[in-house]
């Protein structure tokens, strides 16, 4: 289980330098970043995503990740846990690759 520990405190997602982290197969990533509402209106989140390891999220092909927003806030980052312990006992991850699979998972450049 990832515990609020692991993923660190709400401070340091207000600097805007994404953190990254792993657990057992699956690699997650959470940032500040600006998005903008249905009103057209811009809007901080605290965007997190999770995707099969081994490779970095730079790395990895976007159809192998799934992003979740959530609000700027210490509520958000403890929301943001909670999806992450949920897409981690929801989704089959498996620690380390074969050479055939690494070549399907690697970005398009």
């Amino acid at each position: 289980m990832i515990t609020g520990d692991d993923i660190l405190s709400y401070g340091f997602y207000t600097y805007g330098q994404p953190f990254t982290g792993s657990y057992h197969g699956m690699r997650y990533r959470a940032v500040k970043t600006e998005r903008e509402d249905e009103s057209g209106e811009t809007k901080t989140v605290l965007e997190a995503c999770v995707w099969p390891e081994p490779f970095s999220y730079e790395n990895t092909a976007d159809r192998y990740k799934t992003v979740q927003d959530f609000e700027m806030s210490e509520d958000g980052r403890l929301k943001m846990l909670d999806w992450l312990n949920r897409q981690y006992e929801e989704h089959e991850w498996k620690p380390g690759f074969t050479a055939s699979m690494l070549a399907d998972l690697k970005a398009e450049k």
